[in-house]
């Protein structure tokens, strides 16, 4: 090991699908073993946090998607951030939305990277919080339905020939045509479409243009938005899963969060997806930057935080937290 590289934990996901017998014996063979963790539960999180903290690891690296990182994060942060290490992403899951930011999505390599390499940049990361979890992307609306739905796909199909097809890419967009937009549309014929409100609660906010122009401004307790929704997310990271860029200006200033409000017809969403995709402002989406947010809509919606369904809600507060977390980028 170079001499220069501090002692650093491993911590891998017992649960996640990439997470195999062989990449904790691989991980093993660059990590001392009582530097590895192997988690399986919120409780395991919560110890191996502790541990990180009393041992005063320079870093620890996270291994298991979004999921995993989350977990970690929200446990670390209930010591002082001083004493917190650097996190290190491994791509290992199916969300990845930080790791996209940070990894190169090869375990070996990165591990191998950081163990040999003098060259790494530790980069403060803003996230939001709701419901008192840290995450970097929330939402209610569609891609929370899209969740639901592709957790009872991979609940119907994932255990037979189509498993290796349900766990991937491939799963969500099966979801999709299956279940949420013929769901959709029959709510949408019959007139089901929820209202939302989206109000400042703390700081000023902007509307951004197709091209992040500031548009408009807003003060505490102004209305950004009201009407019908399709979707409504939020988020401090441009990527959800899979380099779906849906939150472009989300790392544009530390202190204040991308949200996106969006009502669109489901034929209209997958015609316009690959503009979506890539980051850009289609027809039916509008964007702000805002510090505080409560989104209260007229009928219970869908709420996932980051990327973990958390049932539904009427009411949510977005909240920033400037700088919460210092990622490891690897050179």
């Amino acid at each position: 090991m170079s001499p220069d590289v501090g002692r650093f934990a491993v911590v891998l996901n017992r649960n996640a699908k990439k997470v195999t017998r062989e990449v904790a014996e691989m991980s093993g063979e660059l990590v001392p073993p009582e530097d590895l963790f192997l988690s399986s539960s919120a409780g395991d999180s919560q110890e191996i946090a502790r541990i990180i903290i009393e041992r005063g690891y320079e870093t620890v690296f996270a291994g298991g998607g979004d999921g995993t990182v989350m977990h970690l994060i929200n446990q670390l942060a209930r010591y002082p951030l001083d004493r917190q290490p650097a996190v290190g992403i491994l791509m290992l899951g199916t969300g990845n939305a930080m790791a996209r930011m940070v990894s190169s999505g090869n375990l070996k390599g990165d591990l191998r990277t950081y163990i040999r390499s003098a060259t790494r940049e530790v980069v403060p990361i803003s996230l939001l919080e709701t419901e008192g979890i840290r995450c970097p992307f929330t939402g209610v609306g569609l891609d929370a339905e899209i969740l639901n739905d592709y957790r009872t796909t991979k609940e119907k199909l994932g255990s037979g020939k189509l498993k290796p097809v349900v766990q991937t890419l491939a799963g969500y967009f099966l979801a999709i045509f299956t279940r949420t937009v013929p769901t959709r549309t029959v709510k949408a014929l019959k007139g089901q479409i929820p209202i939302v409100r989206a109000v400042v609660k703390r700081g000023d906010a902007v509307k951004l243009g197709p091209d992040g122009q500031v548009i408009r401004s807003y003060g505490p307790g102004d209305l950004l938005y009201e009407g019908p929704m399709t979707i409504a997310l939020a988020g401090t990271v441009p990527f959800y899963g899979y380099g779906f860029k849906i939150l472009p200006f989300a790392t544009r200033e530390p202190n204040r969060m991308h949200l996106r409000i969006g009502h669109m017809m489901a034929a209209s969403i997958l015609a316009q997806l690959p503009q979506i995709w890539k980051g850009e402002q289609p027809g039916g989406i509008q964007d702000w930057l805002v510090e505080e947010v409560e989104i209260s809509t007229d009928v219970d919606v869908p709420f996932q935080i980051g990327g973990d369904a958390h049932g539904y809600r009427r009411q949510v507060v977005f909240n920033t937290i400037p700088n919460a977390v210092r990622l490891l980028r690897l050179l």
